[in-house]
Order: C-alpha cells, then sequence, then structure tokens
C-alpha cells in the first residue's frame, strides 16, 4: 500500500513539475519579438477605453483641485503620450513633446484618438525584435499609462461613479 502511495505521489510530482516547466516555456517570449505581450497590451487598450467611456461627457471637465489636469486633459494625455513614446520609438529616442491645449477634444474624439493611438503602438511592439531597449519602452509606456488612468479611476470615484473592474 506505502508503495502504491509513495508511486502515486512520485507520478503526481513528476507531472508538476513537467506542467510547472511548460508553462514557464509558454511564459517566455520567442526569440524577435512581443508576440507574448498581445493579449497584455489589448487589456491595456481595452481598459483604459472603458475608463474614458464610464466618466460621463458632461463631467470631462471635472478636476480634483486647480492644480490638477481635468479628467478629459488625463485622457489627452494618455492618448498624446501614446503617439509621443511611438514617434520617439520610431527615431531612436528623439520626439518633440507639444501636447498643446490637453482640453479641445470631446469625449467621442478622444475615445477614437487613444483607439488608433493604442493601436499604432501595439502594431509597432509587435513587430519590434526583442531587444533590452524596446522592453524599457514597453515597460515604460505600461506604466505611464497605468499611471494617468489610476488617476482617473480616482476621478471617477469623487464623482460617484463605479469605475471598471481592473483587469
Amino acid at each position: 500500500m506505502k508503495t502504491k502511495l509513495k508511486q502515486f505521489a512520485l507520478s503526481a510530482f513528476a507531472l508538476c513539475v513537467l506542467a510547472i516547466g511548460l508553462t514557464s516555456a509558454n511564459l517566455k517570449p520567442a526569440d524577435g519579438d512581443y508576440d507574448y505581450l498581445k493579449q497584455r497590451l489589448e487589456i491595456t487598450k481595452v481598459f483604459t477605453i472603458e475608463v474614458f467611456n464610464a466618466m460621463p461627457e458632461a463631467d470631462y471637465s471635472f478636476k480634483p483641485n486647480d492644480e490638477q489636469r481635468t479628467f478629459g486633459a488625463q485622457a489627452y494625455h494618455i492618448a498624446y503620450s501614446i503617439d509621443y513614446y511611438r514617434r520617439a520609438f520610431q527615431n531612436r529616442g528623439q520626439a518633440e513633446w507639444s501636447p498643446g491645449d490637453e482640453n479641445i477634444k470631446s469625449k467621442a474624439e478622444l475615445i477614437k484618438w487613444a483607439g488608433e493611438q493604442f493601436d499604432a503602438m501595439h502594431k509597432l511592439i509587435l513587430a519590434s525584435e526583442q531587444n533590452d531597449a524596446v522592453t524599457a519602452l514597453v515597460i515604460s509606456y505600461l506604466d505611464h499609462n497605468a499611471h494617468h488612468r489610476g488617476q482617473m479611476v480616482s476621478y471617477l470615484r469623487m464623482k460617484g461613479i463605479k469605475p471598471p473592474s481592473y483587469r
């Protein structure tokens, strides 16, 4: 009985080790591309646009205090910064930062523009060969987006609006 139990435990352990190894192998990026990021990039886009959608257009001018951006300006900043990251990436780190009036676009215009910027940036990332410089850019891009999206979630809560669930 003990031998069968020991044999079963050893087999179960071996299967777990094999499963972990196979799972880990699938999580590693393929050499030369960022295809493993497709899902994370799409989730970032969808979640950010859901946050944009959650605030009624009449409240896009809301800001917690005089020192902070309006909700609409936060949305503009996210979309513009994606464009900036893309331009900088394409020009070896060189891009002009000139956002202009961050309160100029309507909710619909911001959502459309952000979607276009996400798509262009994600296409560029997914077509890139993997290296440390590109990986650093991707991390910075995702981190910057999350930072400003998090501020927007706080604005929604201040207005009594339940933000979309994080994913």
